[in-house]
């Protein structure tokens, strides 16, 4: 591993960590209640960016695989949506 490599992976390591600590910090607002469609979108992009960094970092992937790289950033973008299709569906019956 090259010294620019390591240096890179401590940066994205950093970043995750950060990340995980600001999403938790933004759920732990709203102890026994639902959260606010706006929480659930910050805390939904940052994860999202999370697992971008994961997979490009953490899995070796940047610039060497971009089609499986691809592939596997899919997932987490189709629970995201999903996560928030349910969630503004809730919303939306709420207000009825």
């Amino acid at each position: 591993m090259r010294a620019t490599s390591s240096a890179s992976l401590f940066a994205s390591t950093n970043w995750i960590l950060m990340m995980g600590i600001v999403s938790g910090l933004i759920a732990a607002q709203w102890k026994h209640e639902a959260l606010p469609l706006a929480a659930v979108i910050v805390i939904l992009a940052l994860t999202l960016f999370k697992a971008r960094l994961i997979i490009l970092d953490f899995m070796h992937l940047r610039g060497e695989r971009p089609g499986l790289a691809a592939a596997l950033l899919a997932w987490p973008v189709f629970f995201a949506v999903a996560i928030l299709a349910k969630s503004l569906a809730a919303g939306l019956l709420d207000t009825l």
